[in-house]
């Protein structure tokens, strides 16, 4: 899950330029008020079709990177402020990765020093090379943003290293980042040197910081709580798609709860049981398409499509691409 906060400013961007909001937030699936509801939380899954869909239509193959150096400071809040009173760059870096789970459960962020150098390294649970490509460059992006008007010096990298392929598009990532971009690596980061990361902050108060710090594992701690239950049914349904038991009153039988209470939860989460069944379909789908020899037939089969070709309609909303061109990307 992502907070919404993101897909806001996304959208609000886009609509600067020209994009029709209404459009975006058809082809996401989610309404003009979820977006704006401060405690929203949106699937990873229509965070991806969003990239996919700011991109084409915005004509821009850098908004990610353009989006993240226009946001204001203060957007995502207490992550934002805890980074401004922290004591040094690597305070600051140290805490915003631990915090991270609080705006985007799907990924991991993480910092750790070794010899000369810091690394600020992105990362989901599967291979690097799963996370798209606007994603990395939004994340990297915003927090080398974030770090130059907190410490208010041009802090350069030494490096920077994204597991995807080198674009067509060189110039922004010299202008953006300032350091050398390295492709195709092991891992998406941001290297710095130690005497960077040793700076004092300006605006450093630590009694602040703590007390930021404190409500943001508190928010994280009951963030988990509120998303158990989902897990559940998260689980319950990639189980349900070997037998066909995929309706909300099944998987509440299995579960040991009524319809009622699990929909309720469900709702108080911003979801649907249709959003949760579609991320878990979504998830298996691009696990069973990395096997080249397996029919699209079968693969519709196995995730309880009626068809393949109500497979490769649902993919290419979850996507905006078909299963074939996912494929070839593959390839």
């Amino acid at each position: 899950m992502v907070t919404a906060v993101t897909p806001r400013i996304l959208i609000e961007e886009c609509v600067r330029l020209g994009v029709s909001q209404e459009k975006l937030l058809y082809e996401i699936g989610l309404s003009r008020e979820y977006i704006h509801n401060a405690s929203g939380r949106v699937p990873v899954e229509k965070m991806y079709v969003l990239w996919n869909s700011v991109i084409r239509l915005s004509g821009d193959p850098m908004f990610a990177m353009h989006a993240a150096e226009k946001i204001p400071f203060g957007t995502y809040r207490a992550m934002d402020y805890m980074m401004a009173v922290s004591s040094t760059p690597q305070d600051a870096l140290e805490r915003t990765s631990q915090s991270f789970g609080l705006f985007n459960s799907a990924f991991q962020l993480s910092f750790r020093m070794h010899r000369d150098l810091a690394y600020l390294e992105l990362s989901n649970a599967g291979n690097p090379r799963d996370l798209l490509r606007p994603y990395v460059e939004y994340i990297l992006a915003i927090h080398l943003m974030r770090l130059r008007l907190v410490t208010q010096v041009n802090c350069t990298p030494v490096e920077v290293h994204v597991a995807y392929k080198r674009p067509l598009l060189m110039d922004e990532y010299h202008r953006v980042f300032g350091a050398p971009v390295r492709f195709q690596q092991s891992a998406n980061r941001l290297v710095f040197s130690r005497h960077l990361m040793k700076m004092q902050h300006p605006l450093a108060d630590p009694e602040l910081c703590e007390l930021l710090e404190g409500h943001l594992r508190h928010s994280l701690r009951r963030l988990s709580g509120d998303q158990r239950p989902l897990a559940e049914v998260q689980e319950a349904l990639s189980h349900n798609l070997e037998t066909g038991t995929m309706t909300l009153p099944g998987v509440a039988r299995q579960l040991a709860r009524s319809s009622r209470s699990l929909q309720r939860k469900i709702h108080e989460n911003g979801l649907t049981f249709r959003s949760l069944l579609d991320s878990v379909r979504q998830e298996r789908a691009l696990a069973l398409l990395a096997d080249h020899d397996l029919p699209l037939i079968e693969i519709a089969s196995k995730l309880q499509f009626s068809s393949s070709s109500a497979f490769c309609h649902a993919f290419q909303r979850w996507m905006g691409k078909s299963p074939h061109q996912y494929r070839k990307q593959l390839s």
